[in-house]
């Protein structure tokens, strides 16, 4: 019976603490919000970040051609360097 008790509790305390850990970061007030160089508001890439999509490396492509979105792939291949690679 003891045993039962103690499963019990270890399973409750589990899952409070899941539920705990979920929750870390759900504020927007503290998520960044995103923008341009000149301050407005972003919604699309910097030219920059495209020109170095463009010039990524084979291996680069490769290596963020498994991207679930375009927005994902292409922020991906402006920032990741032959050097990050595996």
């Amino acid at each position: 019976m003891r045993r039962l008790e103690i499963r019990s509790r270890v399973a409750a305390v589990a899952v409070a603490l899941i539920v705990s850990l979920s929750l870390v970061g759900c504020s927007s007030s503290d998520e960044p919000s995103l923008t341009k160089k000149d301050g407005t508001q972003s919604q699309e890439f910097e030219q920059d970040d495209l020109d170095r999509a463009n010039a990524a490396s084979d291996a680069v492509k490769d290596y963020c051609a498994g991207a679930v979105s375009d927005a994902q792939r292409v922020g991906c291949e402006s920032h990741v360097t032959e050097d990050d690679l595996p």
